[in-house]
């Protein structure tokens, strides 16, 4: 069993934020004595803040902080208890007020996310299913995840895609009590709208389809009594949904609120929803400023703010649509999305803004899909129209500055958005650059000698083993056994390479290197779908080979051009072949600077499995190995090993008869089938027939001899390649299965291809990942590697829905 790695979302996210605070772009501090919503003073700078989510400047009304105070004189800071036993006086008021405004049963809770936790899993049914947007707030998403322990059926759908989301309901009406549908009114990010009218019309087509809205960002500034952009659209809350809101963004308090569409859910939530039976309550003050807030609602007060905001609304629009600035979405919301593409370029601009008087958003990832770096600017009634005119203004200036910085263009950020530009869009001309990328499609137009200098001596992928790869990964009958190759090398202008390297165009499984239940689920369900959550990949390397497949002179002061230039290229194959997932891999675990560089393109690191070497081939025969071997390698050897040797009958084959070739494919499919470590598809009976005729494989052939059989019996097979340098690659092991154990048929397997190694005098055994604490133990040495993914989705969804599988059977 391999032993792999899993990555985990918190360590990736840890990273692209510390990166980001060290850029001074996230987890600043405001210096301002006092604040008054228009400016914020960072770092001793005074800057115009357009970064809040206070929309319509309620936070600084006068009856709003004079509630707060009066408040806390008649209640004090705190009411210390839980709300089961009793509750702070200013709740009954404040549950009356948005009432009123809703015409609906609300419960309140502390923020947005308690009531997330307390609704989800209490109105959610073990027999009703629940599909996410892709773009669902994740607050939502962890609330659902509390469902999966029992059993509730989770999917996802791509973002507002009303066609899939009924081609969805249309499968699995009949299947469950109800389905739940769960959005976000306005997205926090891009600003972006749900479509809620076609969302009702389509609820009210099918029975089963029940919706669950989140509209935290749409609240106060749109809607009568500013009850938000979806009650906007409804009108009346609509039979079949539940409405999630915050006070703590437009409203100017803070906490969340449930609306209700019948009084059953309610009585439910309210009567027991699990962390608000139990949490403390929300602050007098908080109530107290929460109720004058609610009153101005009610009041005519609030539709002049909303025609207010409105107004700064459409000038922001019309500023920045008169501008070449890749604004990704424009609409009604007061969120306005630039987007930057990487997180370098991301970074730089935030900071340059903050230098001039202007603090934005950064939007990175996981908030947002890591190729889809950008940044949120957002207008409030704290905004003066003079105020949006500078920003405007700074924010072109700064960003064409920013673009020179970091060598990229509008064209390649509105691709990585992929959105045609628009026709009249400032293409930013390149700049010139004294490299040059050669890209080749077969390794036969590549210089063997150079290639095998710089990349072929690392292991099997030489120059005559991607032309082996190149012949057994094309025409053949299945799409996910055909190959495209790239070839790229980097040169400056005295033709020195700087960088040299190669990919491949695949169709691969999204959960090749998942937990094993979770392949075995894809698997499951593979049985009648095969293509299930599989997609067109552009990977560095291949799927087959392993190791080192990237070179880079580190010592140039180009070479990270020189990357980004091998980036522009991998991003136009990416377009052109519609690829998903762009996964370079196989680098070292430690090398920061190289992490450095990926997190500033908008790369997430993923950990793979532990490269295993054996290295240490400087010696003679069976005393040899036992005397460089580690005490515990000796022990292993003697137990483990030797004690095996008289059953074996070792056969090395440069070729092999019809039926011994067919016996060696089943014995490596049975390994195939029982490792779902490293999840592939199938190889192509090809790659053994060519491998068979190649002089550059051999084939070391375990026979095992026991007194039940009379014949020795093929009872493993190793899939050798020697390198043009001599480096020793077994590339894949067969085995039958029901000698493993009894025989120790893999450890010996093991041994033997380094006794192999060692006889033909080669420099290293390149063992590649799997089954790491095996290869240990006979004194491998193991590395650990890591890859770098760019996905058109974000990534914490994909492995969302990975987690998800586990439970859908």
């Amino acid at each position: 069993m391999a032993k792999i790695r899993h990555n985990n979302i918190i360590d990736t996210v840890d990273e692209v934020f510390t990166l980001a605070k060290e850029t001074g772009s996230l987890h600043l501090y405001a210096d301002d004595e006092p604040l008054n919503g228009r400016t914020l003073s960072i770092q001793g700078k005074r800057v115009l803040h357009f970064g809040t989510c206070g929309y319509l400047g309620l936070e600084h009304h006068p009856k709003i902080k004079d509630g707060a105070i009066k408040a806390i004189q008649r209640y004090g800071t705190q009411f210390p208890m839980s709300k089961t036993y009793v509750s702070n006086p200013l709740y009954e008021e404040l549950e009356s007020l948005i009432e009123d405004m809703y015409q609906a049963p609300v419960v309140i809770s502390k923020n947005c996310t308690l009531s997330h936790l307390a609704t989800i899993p209490t109105v959610i049914r073990n027999s009703d299913l629940v599909i996410l947007d892709h773009q669902v707030h994740t607050s939502v998403q962890d609330a659902v995840k509390k469902l999966l322990s029992r059993g509730v059926v989770v999917e996802m759908i791509r973002h507002s895609n009303l066609e899939m989301l009924e081609e969805r309901v249309k499968k699995q009406r009949g299947k469950f009590d109800k389905i739940w549908y769960m959005a976000d009114g306005v997205y926090s990010m891009y600003g972006d709208l749900a479509p809620v009218k076609e969302l009702m019309a389509l609820s009210d087509k099918y029975d089963e389809l029940y919706l669950y809205l989140d509209d935290a960002h749409g609240m106060s500034w749109d809607g009568k009594h500013g009850t938000g952009y979806v009650m906007g659209q409804m009108g009346t809350l609509h039979h079949k949904t539940i409405l999630t809101s915050t006070m703590g963004k437009a409203f100017g308090a803070c906490g969340g609120l449930t609306l209700f569409p019948n009084k059953e859910w309610h009585r439910k939530v309210k009567t027991f929803g699990g962390p608000l039976t139990f949490s403390v309550q929300m602050e007098p003050p908080i109530l107290g400023a929460a109720v004058e807030s609610a009153k101005i609602h009610l009041s005519p007060e609030i539709v002049s703010l909303q025609n207010e905001l409105q107004k700064k609304i459409s000038y922001a629009n019309s500023l920045i649509s008169n501008t070449d600035l890749p604004m990704i979405s424009s609409n009604v919301s007061p969120i306005f999305y630039i987007g930057t593409g990487t997180m370098a370029m991301g970074n730089l601009l935030i900071k340059e803004l903050i230098k001039d008087g202007i603090y934005i958003n950064l939007a990175p990832f996981p908030g947002v899909p890591a190729k889809n770096t950008g940044t949120r600017v957002t207008v409030s009634n704290s905004n003066t129209l003079e105020d949006i005119e500078i920003m405007v203004d700074k924010l072109q200036y700064h960003f064409d500055a920013s673009l020179r910085e970091v060598r990229l263009t509008r064209t390649k950020i509105w691709e990585a958005f992929k959105i045609e530009p628009p026709k009249e869009t400032n293409k930013t001309p390149e700049q010139a650059s004294e490299l040059t990328l050669d890209r080749c499609e077969s390794i036969h137009d590549v210089d063997e000698k150079v290639w095998n200098n710089f990349l072929g001596h690392r292991g099997m992928f030489d120059w005559q083993g991607l032309r082996f790869l190149e012949e057994s990964f094309s025409n053949n009958e299945k799409t996910e056994s055909n190959w495209l190759f790239r070839y790229y090398t980097v040169k400056n202008k005295e033709g020195e390479v700087i960088l040299m390297t190669f990919f491949v165009i695949a169709l691969y499984k999204e959960d090749m290197f998942s937990e094993v239940s979770i392949s075995k689920t894809m698997e499951e369900k593979r049985r009648t779908d095969p293509y299930y959550f599989t997609s067109k990949a552009m990977v560095m390397g291949s799927l087959f080979t392993e190791g080192d497949h990237f070179y880079i002179n580190r010592s140039s002061v180009q070479w990270k051009e020189a990357f980004s230039l091998l980036l522009d290229e991998v991003y136009h194959e990416q377009k052109l072949h519609d690829v998903k997932n762009i996964i370079l891999r196989d680098y070292m675990a430690q090398d920061e600077e190289i992490h450095r560089f990926m997190l500033e393109q908008s790369f997430v690191k993923v950990d793979m499995p532990e490269s295993c070497v054996f290295e240490d081939l400087n010696w003679v025969g069976e005393d040899g190995f036992v005397d460089i071997s580690s005490k515990k390698g000796k022990r292993h050897y003697r137990q483990k090993i030797k004690q095996y040797e008289e059953y074996y009958d070792i056969q090395v084959k440069k070729s092999l008869e019809n039926d011994e070739l067919s016996q060696a494919m089943k014995l490596f499919q049975n390994v195939k089938n029982n490792n779902y470590a490293i999840n592939s598809f199938d190889f192509p009976d090809k790659l053994f027939h060519t491998m068979n005729d190649e002089s550059c494989w051999e084939f070391l052939m375990l026979y095992l001899r026991t007194e039940e059989k009379e014949e020795a019996k093929l009872v493993a097979v190793g899939f050798c390649h020697i390198n043009v340098e001599q480096v020793y690659s077994p590339m894949l092991i067969g085995m039958d299965y029901d000698y493993v154990f009894d025989y120790g048929v893999y450890r010996t397997a093991l041994y033997q291809m380094v006794r192999r190694a060692n006889t033909l005098g080669c420099k290293r055994v390149n063992f590649g990942i799997s089954a790491s604490i095996e290869k240990q133990r006979i004194g491998c040495e193991l590395y650990p590697k890591v890859a770098y993914v760019q996905a058109k989705d974000n990534y914490e969804a994909q492995m969302m829905q990975a987690t998800i599988a586990l439970q859908n059977d």
